[in-house]
């Protein structure tokens, strides 16, 4: 037998405004697939790390405390909280997860920012920005709206045009206004960095060229869409004084831009987990071992901030480890080894779900939090549907038809029904005692397929798929079960009977394995009514002890042997009846 080796896996998940509670547009943009994906890694007996944060800075942060008349820091505050027990009721689990309000972060961000300025990435330059002369105040991007010049909606903002999504600058907009006055605003001179992206061009296009053969092909043609547009220098800082200050003296008032403050996330939260662990150091292991492959899950309007701008933020911080003077002046904490950082392997980045036509929005207060769908329905549930019905490469509509179908013609009719019958069979005819049988040839071959099938489209980042490849392997064994009739045998042949009821049990097991990664309450459930109490579960380690010490590959069946005692069955997944 080959010896098992142990893959490292990074996961950098994209950090959801703290302006409030988690929205159904981020379980489908990407928390709920890269969960799937980093439970089935580390199940596989890989080394993953996952982190992600609340992004506590910018001027959504601003818009939101000014409407609610608190402080900035109060909203942070409270929205962390709330979106960490939301995740934390969806079975999500991190390595680290934190915010951008940390010591730590604010230090790395600084110095990425002062090794780019030193190699000459970042420049100063004086621009006109809109000024609100009621209110005296230079406006971030957000605070400007206005008519947007692409499709026409009254209600674009000054980066962004909610109803067709295309970037903007506040200047783009048609007939705009001050959020902070309703007066008209004025362009006035102020000064900013910026980031040379022109100069990082060629790099960044043959990175991608060479990189993205694998990213979908959405991802993969929008990124060389904007390369072949052309890579114009953008602004990194801004005129407000709530975020990470500009570490250079004289520019005390301005703040850097969330945009390019926000990614370094990735790697900040990357150190902090390693102090956290004790290990200074051991965020190397993931960002400087060129074996170690680094997936972003991200919603479909950051693509362009993980694929182009963050690579470029890598490439010239890069450039340190290249120069005595730097490598000894920009140490992170814990860093050791002269090497580059580690780009981006994929961006298995989706499109957006849609509420009412509409794609959903903190700021724009459109859409259904996270948190009223869990008041009624389960947490499974919840995770199945986005996963199922994920847009990874279109934009989708949410519709509760789909969401009901998913759970009584899918999870309940499907896969919930095998379950049951063969369990409630077993409990009821054989005194809830596996009987004894032979595997059957088809029966194993049909479980390998799965496990092999399942574990390619989730490696592949093809979740849609993956559910599918599920629920086939669901069908096959409600066939296997209907075309044995065993309430036939167990009256005219016993043995025959016996037979069917082991392999049936051999089909449950390996699909309690099988949702692991998809339904981790449903599988800990069934665990537990076929009396499996002695199993390792990387994922289990990490959620009571914060760690993962094991390393072994669990992404393969086991039989259980006849005779084995069962504990009494329950329904594994109800039935809706109503909305």
């Amino acid at each position: 037998m080959d010896k098992f080796q142990s893959n490292k896996i990074f996961i950098g998940v994209s950090w959801p405004y703290a302006s409030g509670k988690i929205h159904l547009g981020h379980l489908a943009g990407q928390n709920i697939a890269c969960d799937v994906f980093a439970r089935y890694h580390r199940q596989k007996g890989n080394r993953v790390l996952m982190v992600s944060g609340s992004d506590s800075h910018g001027t959504p942060i601003l818009f939101k405390a000014e409407e609610l008349n608190i402080s900035p820091e109060e909203l942070v505050t409270k929205s962390h909280k709330e979106i960490v027990e939301t995740f934390k009721k969806l079975s999500l689990l991190y390595e680290n997860y934190t915010t951008t309000t940390t010591e730590n972060h604010k230090n790395v961000v600084q110095n990425i920012f002062l090794v780019l300025k030193e190699r000459g990435y970042l420049y100063p330059q004086k621009s006109k920005q809109y000024y609100d002369e009621k209110v005296s105040k230079f406006l971030p991007d957000r605070y400007v709206r206005g008519t947007c010049p692409e499709c026409g909606a009254t209600n674009a903002r000054g980066d962004e045009c909610p109803e067709c999504g295309k970037f903007l600058k506040p200047e783009d907009l048609i007939d705009p206004y001050s959020t902070l006055s309703d007066t008209k605003p004025v362009l006035k001179e102020t000064e900013h960095f910026y980031l040379d992206l022109k100069k990082l061009e060629p790099q960044i296009a043959k990175w991608v060229e060479e990189s993205s053969s694998d990213w979908r092909k959405w991802v993969r043609e929008f990124s060389k869409g904007w390369l072949k547009e052309g890579l114009e220098a953008r602004e990194v800082t801004r005129d407000l004084k709530f975020g990470i200050p500009v570490p250079v003296k004289g520019w005390e008032e301005k703040v850097i831009y969330v945009w390019i403050e926000a990614v370094v996330g990735y790697l900040s939260a990357s150190i902090e987990w390693a102090q956290n662990i004790e290990k200074p150091s051991e965020w190397e292991e993931f960002w400087k071992d060129s074996t170690c492959k680094h997936y972003y899950f991200i919603a479909g309007g950051n693509t362009p901030f993980h694929t182009i701008i963050w690579p470029a933020e890598i490439l010239a911080y890069s450039e340190k480890y290249e120069d005595d003077t730097l490598w000894e002046k920009y140490k992170f904490p814990g860093e050791s080894k002269r090497e580059k950082l580690n780009l981006p392997y994929d961006v298995p980045s989706n499109k957006m779900l849609l509420y009412k036509g509409k794609k959903m929005s903190k700021g724009d207060g459109t859409g259904m939090d996270a948190d009223s769908l869990l008041e009624k329905y389960s947490p499974d549930l919840i995770r199945f549907f986005f996963l199922r019905y994920a847009p990874e490469n279109h934009d989708r509509e949410f519709e509760w038809k789909d969401f009901i179908d998913c759970n009584n013609n899918e999870l309940v009719a499907n896969l919930g029904n095998f379950i049951n019958r063969t369990l409630t069979f077993i409990s009821s005819k054989f005194e809830n005692k596996i009987p004894k049988g032979e595997l059957e040839k088809e029966v194993e071959d049909s479980i390998n397929k799965a496990f092999k099938e399942i574990g390619h489209h989730i490696e592949k980042c093809e979740f849609v798929k993956a559910s599918e490849s599920l629920l086939k392997f669901g069908d096959y064994s409600n066939k296997y079960f209907n075309d044995k009739a065993p309430w036939v045998s167990f009256k005219e042949n016993i043995d025959d009977c016996n037979n069917t009821m082991y392999n049936s049990i051999q089909l449950v097991n390996a699909l309690r394995i099988l949702l692991k990664p998809f339904t981790p309450n449903s599988s800990k459930k069934l665990s537990d009514m076929l009396n499996i109490d002695e199993e390792y579960d990387a994922n289990q380690e990490l959620e009571t002890s914060g760690i993962v010490t094991r390393f072994e590959d669990k992404w393969s069946f086991n039989k259980l042997e006849g005779g084995k005692n069962l504990n009494p069955p329950t329904i594994l997944f109800e039935k809706i009846l109503s909305q």
